[in-house]
Formats: structure tokens, sequence, C-alpha cells
């Protein structure tokens, strides 16, 4: 299975955070955590103004609230960098996908974009280089780059890849959804082709049956004569 590389992914993709599904996950899952730290502002600045001169609870009451909030922002940015990208054709993308759906993955290892093939991945252990290897799932293990130098796969990288086969998956039902589509056209166009020459065919058989009526009586008036 080749794979095409590129230094950076075609215009026509965006990354796996700015496609249109991610986007409404991230407003979804973002609100709470939002809603929270505007409360806990609020009380510190409650707080703040109740007790002016005790320096040390104000120390304290700000550090858990930054610790909180930086928190809570790393949970709801968790997806910020998922290393994917996906084509304007993709489901992640468009609701009525016009062409191919196409799925991209930034391999860190190589410094490179692959565009993957309609099979899902996973990663091995590379012994020589350290870190793990992205392959194709399939029974030989195809060997697709180094896709990081991490020592051990972190929930991070575990989150990485089933998103990723989640949009490979959707690429591939999608693409054959639209085989399915096209193939369906194509007989619907063959059949009206079809049924528009039989009618030709009908019409001019008609057209030659009135003439050979219409000249047979003409040549007995002329054999008369």
């Amino acid at each position: 299975m080749a794979s095409d590389s590129f230094k950076e992914p075609p215009s026509t993709t965006k990354v796996y955070f700015e496609t249109m599904i991610a986007r409404q996950l991230y407003l979804d899952i973002s609100k709470k955590p939002k809603l929270a730290v505007i409360s806990g502002l609020i009380f510190c600045i409650i707080f703040l103004l109740s007790t002016p001169d005790n320096l040390e609870k104000t120390a304290m009451v700000m550090m858990i609230f930054l610790a909180i909030s930086f928190s809570l922002k790393s949970f709801v940015d968790k997806d910020r960098n998922i290393p994917f990208a996906v084509n304007f054709n993709h489901p992640l993308m468009s609701d009525e996908p016009m062409g191919e759906a196409q799925v991209f993955v930034w391999l860190m290892g190589d410094n490179k974009w692959v565009l993957l093939q309609e099979s899902r991945v996973r990663l091995i252990e590379n012994t020589l280089l350290g870190g793990f290897d992205l392959v194709y799932d399939d029974e030989d293990y195809t060997r697709i780059g180094h896709f990081t130098s991490a020592r051990k796969i972190t929930g991070k990288i575990t989150r990485s890849m089933m998103l990723l086969n989640q949009a490979i998956v959707l690429a591939k039902l999608s693409n054959e959804e639209d085989a399915v589509e096209s193939s369906i056209a194509d007989d619907s166009e063959r059949r009206i082709r079809e049924k528009q020459e039989s009618e030709l065919l009908q019409r001019s058989w008609l057209e030659d049956e009135q003439e050979i009526e219409i000249e047979g009586p003409l040549a007995k008036f002329l054999s008369r004569e």
C-alpha cells in the first residue's frame, strides 16, 4: 500500500480540531468549565474584597483558582493538537460530500503529512529509533512512518489513535456510499438511454412502415398507367 506524503497538508484540508464536528463538540463540552471558571473568579473577587489585608489567604485562593482553571482548560483543549486532517469531502466536514473523502496523518517522527489508505491503523514499538511507528492493521503491518518519539503510549496518544481510526472508517463508509450511489445513477442513466434509443428505433420503424403503406397504392396506380 503506497502512501503519498507532504510537507504541508493540501489547502483543501482541515486539522481535526477545526472540523465541523470537533468544533461543535468543543463548544458543547466547554460550556460547563467556562461557567465554573467564571463562578470561581466571582468568588475570588468577593473574597479579596472581604479580606483585603489577609495576604496568605488571598495567595492561597488565587493559587487554587489558577490550578483549577488550568486543569479545566487542559481538559477542554485535549483535542486541539490531534495530529490528523481531513479534506472537505469527509463526513467530519460536510453532511453532503461531493467527492472522495481523504484522511491525512501528521508523522511527528518523520516531520511530514501522509495520505492514508482506507485501512485501520495501529502503533508498534520502534526498537531502533525509539518511540512508535504507525502501521496499517493488515496481515503484514505495513509501515506508514515514525509516528512519535514518546517512550510510552499516553492517554493523549490513545485518544488520537481512536479518533484517527474513526475518521478512516467514516471516510471508507462515505466513499462506499458514493460508489453505490454512482453505480445506481449510472444504471439509471443507462436505462434512460436504452429507453430513448428504443423509442427512436420504434419511431423510425413506424415511419418506414407508413412510407411502405403510402408507396404501395401509388406504385399500383402508376403501374396501371
